[in-house]
């Protein structure tokens, strides 16, 4: 039997969903919809509260749609005026290119260079498997096909994998990538750091949590080359003398025109490493593991039925964006997280 969908008052999730119908009905979603050129604006937000109304109560869309077109208090909730109709929510989504939702979510959330003031970060980046609704048992040639087997704690899985990085103090999502379940974290590491760097979403001294998954001797050296100071959690034959003994200053740095002020910004980033090192890093990561658990089991982020990156990538827009309006709107608790993901 399937879940009959009327706005409930007082409901935790009907006010939660409300607060986000408010934030994307605002004049800076309006502009920044218009921006990324994903048009006709008033059309696209329609289309945009169907999906994530989906999304929130784990719903085909087909489902979705039929039961807005039959209750008129629904449509009065979503400030939907007329019916929907189901082809124009596939059309519209399917026009537009992943790319224009990732820059539309992230404007959304206030991603930019201009977040911090002089202020250096403490991030956490992190890795999710996304599993898609594909029959693990039948014979498949995944030779050009963008899903793939991969692994992740769960045990194996046939999809793709999410990259993402959040605000430790805000929580917020910075930044995320898709990218194929056969490839290991270690090796998309300084693919991602050129990406940040790219977007100006790191600078120099922030501080960067990561699992032991992405741990390499040589991803310690990468990082600093970056101006990050890369916290990887070691493993159990780490030692603090072979790394020391890696590290040296960056090429780059004997173009610049004071090198000893330079060198000696280098010598402050190693230190903190190894400070940082020798904190409990796997307590401060531990919270991006309910993140990641908030967007996938309360945003409807597993068993998609979505066979391309480009789906793929737009559902992830749309969980990485009510994940981080969620935190926006306050509940940041370790409590209230574990809440809202069992709903």
């Amino acid at each position: 039997m399937k879940l009959t969908v009327y706005p409930i008052k007082g409901d935790e999730k009907w006010e939660l969903l409300s607060k986000v119908i408010d934030k994307i009905e605002t004049r800076e979603t309006k502009k920044a919809l218009a921006r990324y050129k994903i048009t006709p604006v008033n059309k696209a937000l329609e289309i945009l509260k169907v999906i994530i109304l989906a999304m929130f109560f784990e719903l085909e869309i087909s489902y979705a749609v039929a039961e807005i077109n039959k209750r008129l208090e629904l449509r009065k909730f979503l400030r939907i005026e007329e019916e929907i109709k189901l082809k124009s929510v596939y059309s519209l989504m399917s026009k537009f290119e992943s790319e224009q939702f990732i820059n539309f979510v992230l404007s959304t959330l206030n991603v930019n260079s201009k977040r911090r003031k002089n202020k250096r970060s403490l991030l956490i980046l992190d890795w999710t498997d996304i599993s898609l609704d594909l029959n693990p048992f039948r014979r498949r040639n995944l030779e050009n096909k963008p899903y793939k087997w991969g692994y992740s704690t769960k045990g194996f899985f046939l999809g793709m994998k999410m990259m993402i990085l959040i605000d430790y103090r805000t929580l917020t999502p910075l930044f995320f990538h898709v990218y194929p379940a056969n490839v290991h974290e270690s090796h998309m590491y300084p693919l991602i750091l050129e990406m940040l760097k790219r977007r100006k979403l790191i600078r120099f001294g922030d501080a960067i949590i990561m699992d032991r998954g992405f741990y390499a001797y040589k991803n310690y050296l990468i990082g600093i080359r970056y101006g990050v100071i890369p916290l990887i959690i070691p493993r159990k034959h780490f030692r603090f003398e072979k790394l020391e003994g890696l590290i040296s200053y960056p090429l780059s740095i004997f173009n610049s025109k004071n090198v000893e002020k330079e060198k000696k910004r280098y010598r402050k980033l190693v230190k903190k490493l190894f400070e940082g090192l020798k904190k409990n890093l796997k307590s401060l990561r531990s919270i991006i593991e309910d993140v990641i658990k908030l967007g996938k089991e309360a945003f409807s982020l597993k068993k998609l039925h979505c066979y391309d990156f480009e789906p793929v990538k737009k559902r992830c827009s749309l969980s990485v964006l009510l994940t981080g309006m969620t935190f926006k709107f306050g509940f940041r608790e370790k409590r209230v997280i574990q809440k809202l993901s069992e709903w």
